[in-house]
């Protein structure tokens, strides 16, 4: 287990190991108002769950590949404004489970390889006390390294060092 505390917002932090199905990212803090939890491939963003608080209180999942916004997937959330909260991504073969506060929210099929996730971002109106990392092997040290960026979101994040273009990672090409 690797755990990340109290990280700035928006910030991305890299994820050491290739995300496979088993390893499982969690989220603990506290909401203000709407944020947004990306995990991030270079300039991809292959999960995009963005948390609104307008009327519904949606959570909008979606992935940026290939410089272009796929379909959104919305589903209505239980979290409120200065409450806490805990999110759970759950890697499985083919898909994700996003669960808020220990109860199974929805499942978000995998637009990407999973095994190319480099960080994961946080970025919007939101506290975050921990970011804890299971299920992976840990086979290299994990270390911390603060301000690492996407350019598709360069507003909110620095760019990922070292990401592979598309063509780099196997099975991409379907993407």
């Amino acid at each position: 287990m690797y755990i990340i505390e109290n990280p700035q917002i928006p910030s991305a932090h890299p994820i050491e190991e290739s995300l496979k199905a088993g390893t499982e990212i969690e989220v603990k803090g506290g909401v203000h108002d709407e944020f947004a939890i990306e995990l991030l491939s270079g300039e991809n963003i292959v999960l995009h769950m963005n948390f609104r608080f307008e009327e519904n209180h949606e959570l909008v999942l979606n992935s940026f590949l290939n410089q272009a916004w796929g379909t959104e997937v919305r589903h209505l959330h239980p979290l409120r404004r200065h409450n806490p909260f805990c999110v759970r991504i759950y890697v499985h073969e083919g898909y994700f489970n996003i669960t808020v506060n220990n109860d199974l929210l929805v499942e978000f099929d995998h637009r990407f390889p999973v095994m190319a996730v480099q960080a994961i971002g946080i970025k919007g109106s939101v506290h975050v006390e921990t970011i804890t990392f299971k299920g992976f092997e840990f086979k290299t040290e994990w270390k911390q390294r603060n301000n690492l960026v996407n350019g598709a979101v360069s507003y909110a994040y620095d760019s990922v060092p070292n990401a592979p273009s598309l063509v780099q990672i196997e099975g991409t090409q379907h993407y």
